[in-house]
């Protein structure tokens, strides 16, 4: 044994090399997970400003939902607002990988009501 060389010194590019594929997996799970959570956040968003915009009547709830959101949101987004005050929003999550599925709808609802005056801030 003490003769022989020893010839492990491409074993950490080969394990290496092995981990790629779970690494890049791990990326794109986050990532996914992020957009996820910033739809849902945009769509609640776009619902209160809807909400209060229909609720005030100086405007328009679409507009302002519309505003509200992303670029990447506001696309893939629909708005419906009820006789009563109530806005409900719905867009569908995006999906990294392309052709896979379709990414799943969010939908959020708000109501404001009329009596609660102008909002507190300006425009």
């Amino acid at each position: 044994m003490q003769g022989r060389p020893h010839r492990d010194g491409g074993q950490v590019a080969i394990e290496f090399l092995g981990a790629i594929p779970f690494l890049v997996i791990g990326v794109l799970a986050v990532l996914q997970l992020t957009f996820a959570v910033s739809t849902v956040q945009a769509v609640a968003g776009a619902a209160r400003a809807a909400a209060r915009t229909a609720s005030q009547g100086d405007g328009q709830p679409v507009t302002s939902a519309d505003r509200a959101v992303p670029s990447w949101v506001a696309g893939r987004m629909t708005v419906q607002v009820a006789g009563d005050g109530t806005v409900t929003v719905r867009a569908s999550i995006p999906i990294l990988l392309p052709g896979l599925i379709d990414g799943p709808q969010v939908t959020r609802r708000a109501w404001f009501d009329p009596e609660q005056g102008p909002a507190p801030w300006p425009g």
